[in-house]
């Protein structure tokens, strides 16, 4: 009945009450970026007495509450101060705060505390293979690997948890295959059983769905069943959806010598929680009341109140810096109308530690599966996971332009352009899928060694509309021959290069915008990646636009603004026309420049004529001759005649 009852009460809580706690004029979306978040914390409740007879006496009532902040690892208790009415003991130790009145004066005890806690955004530092599975243990730890009435374990719970983690002999990897499964096969759904009452880690494989304490019963008793450590933390959270705090379960899995590691699976957060993730309990099963209660009395019985929780955020730290760089690699720069194109979004961990981040596709043009995917690191590495983008049907007499974009948890953004229009090649699905797939195998493979490859374009900048050819030299440094593929994106050439020989491959492309080719070196069971940048600058366009006002009338005096705009970089750029002239020894790409001109309506008669020169990036001289129309009214009907005589003369 106590578990029936806490989770009613989570519930009610998410739902009600916390949509109050956070009040910010601007929402944040989340704090995964900020060094650390510092929260005001309240809690309260009460116990009503009810006297079920005339003869009634009251010795003591006590609640014994293990729902608060302590300092940790990632968090540090800055205040916390307890309160109570009628006035009790109060004891505050490491598990609990205890209250305790004694006598029968009121019939409510009222009980809270409020607190200040900064946690922090930090990445436990794991930067050695620790050895999976696990030879032995701490004995104050064997606790955490038993089955508890919520986290149980069956034969199927050990089979489904040796079957995901395969022959993987690295703790951090299997700890990371079996959280990752688990956020991917169990469903978070609000509407089930589990929203009403705690049910097992059983329950849940079998029906794949629940809750965020579900979920990670789930998690800890798969880790239980293969002996690792695991325990269930509850607290409070931020969540995006309604921009508050609000109750939460997630896991800490316990690595030798290293200590306690968060995982939240709900949040397909691994070995780090977000700075919101504010633990006030840890346990060995979800199960645990929150706070429990003890009296000694004739003729009285107690009601105990819901627990009221308000969270707020009072300050946050800056910008933490990054952990990994983001790269987004589109496999074709063009693709026809309902083509399908693989996406490479390739990340380095920048860590000299183990991290697993989250890559979300924020910006695509639509894909074939979800856009959040997690990837597993080791220090200092680099790989890459991979979608396939869905280039929508538009109107066939225009070519489009799209921004693919992913972005990790951490805040570092990656971004690339594909354009699609009705005369460029068509890339079906099938073929989008063979090559992921044929990826995914390469980057189960160890990295080629003893073989060199350097690769180099013809030039350092192109324009648009030029070919390019990747030239690439491959040199072997094995005792004996091999054989070989050199892959430029998806064309493959296989050679058999002996031992201390040279080979040249080669590969031409057609351009439309910068891209970076992947040149894929690969025997029968290693693989080693080159990736070539051919940079192109786009022929260069000076815009004359938005003239502000567009009209103006033929007796008025006239201030008119207009801007100035170019494609990208140019140098020395000179513009003449009717009312001045301007110099620019740099004009950079998307930059605009506001000119501001006074005349009278009737100079503007005749279109404003610009004569401008330029040089693009490379030094390439550019004169062009551009107009702006600006409306003139009320023209009288002298006014054409007296324009044409002007520019006559």
């Amino acid at each position: 009945m106590v578990n029936f009852m806490m989770k009613k009460l989570f519930l009610f809580l998410f739902v009600f009450t916390l949509a109050l706690s956070f009040v910010n004029a601007e929402p944040v979306d989340n704090y995964n970026e900020f060094q650390y978040v510092e929260m005001a914390l309240s809690l309260s409740s009460y116990v009503d007495l009810e006297h079920t007879s005339g003869s009634h006496s009251v010795e003591y009532v006590r609640s014994e509450l293990s729902f608060f902040p302590r300092d940790g690892d990632r968090q540090d208790v800055k205040d916390l101060e307890a309160f109570s009415s009628p006035s009790s003991t109060i004891q505050q130790g490491t598990e609990s705060i205890t209250y305790t009145w004694s006598g029968d004066e009121a019939l409510r005890l009222s009980y809270s505390y409020d607190a200040v806690v900064r946690v922090e955004n930090s990445l436990t530092r794991i930067d050695q293979k620790i050895k999976f599975p696990l030879a032995k243990l701490d004995s104050i730890v064997l606790e955490y690997t038993q089955p508890t009435e919520f986290i149980d374990i069956n034969s199927k719970i050990e089979k489904k948890a040796k079957e995901i983690i395969g022959t993987e002999d690295d703790l951090y990897e299997a700890v990371f295959k079996i959280a990752d499964w688990t956020n991917k096969n169990i469903e978070y759904n609000l509407s089930t059983l589990t929203a009403e009452a705690v049910l097992p880690s059983s329950w849940v494989l079998e029906n794949r769905q629940g809750v965020c304490d579900e979920m990670t019963n789930l998690f800890i008793s798969l880790l239980r069943s293969v002996g690792i450590p695991a325990r269930f933390v509850s607290g409070m959270v931020y969540s995006n959806t309604d921009y508050s705090w609000g109750p939460h379960g997630w896991t800490e899995v316990y690595f030798p010598e290293i200590g306690w590691v968060p995982f939240d699976v709900t949040f397909g957060e691994y070995g780090w929680v977000d700075p919101s993730h504010l633990k006030l309990k840890d346990n060995i099963d979800s199960g645990s009341p929150t706070a429990k209660y003890s009296w000694k009395s004739t003729g009285t019985d107690l009601n105990v109140g819901a627990l009221e929780i308000n969270t707020e955020e009072l300050k946050v730290g800056p910008v933490k810096s990054g952990a990994v760089e983001v790269e987004v690699i589109p496999m074709f720069p063009t693709a026809k109308f309902g083509s399908y194109v693989p996406v490479e979004i390739r990340v380095r961990n920048i860590k000299n530690s183990y991290i697993i981040p989250k890559i979300v596709v924020s910006k695509a043009p639509g894909l074939t599966e979800k856009n959040v995917k997690s990837i597993f690191l080791k220090p200092k590495e680099e790989k890459s996971i991979y979608w396939i983008a869905e280039i929508s049907n538009d109107d066939p007499g225009y070519i489009y332009t799209t921004t693919l974009e992913a972005k990790s948890m951490y805040g570092e953004v990656g971004s690339s352009i594909i354009k699609y229009g009705g005369d460029f090649e068509f890339h079906s699905k099938e073929s989008a899928l063979a090559f992921v797939e044929g990826q995914e195998e390469r980057d189960e493979k160890e990295e080629l060694d003893n073989i060199d490859i350097s690769c180099s374009t013809g030039k350092d900048l192109y324009y648009s509309g030029e070919t390019a050819t990747i030239e690439c030299e491959v040199k072997s440094n094995h005792n004996s021959p091999m054989d070989v593929d050199i892959c430029f994106q998806q064309e493959c050439t296989k050679f058999d290069i002996g031992a201390g020989d040279k080979i040249v491959a080669s590969e031409t492309f057609d351009l439309t915008e910068g891209i970076r080719i992947p040149v894929v070196l690969e025997s029968m069971d290693k693989i080693k990646y080159e990736y070539v940048n051919i940079n192109v600058i786009p022929i260069p366009e000076i815009t004359i636009s938005n003239p502000d006002p567009a009209e103006v009338n033929y007796h008025d005096q006239a201030e008119i603004s207009f801007d100035i705009s170019s494609n990208t970089d140019v140098t020395d750029l000179n513009i003449k026309f009717d009312f001045g002239e301007m110099s620019y020894d740099n004009f950079k790409a998307k930059e605009v420049r506001t000119i501001t001109i006074n005349t009278l309506g009737r100079d503007l008669m005749s279109d404003i004529k610009f004569e401008m020169s330029y040089k693009d990036e490379l030094g390439m001289d550019y004169r062009e001759q551009k107009a702006l129309h600006i409306i003139v009214k009320d023209i009288p009907w002298y006014g054409p005649f007296v324009n044409w005589m002007r520019n006559i003369f």
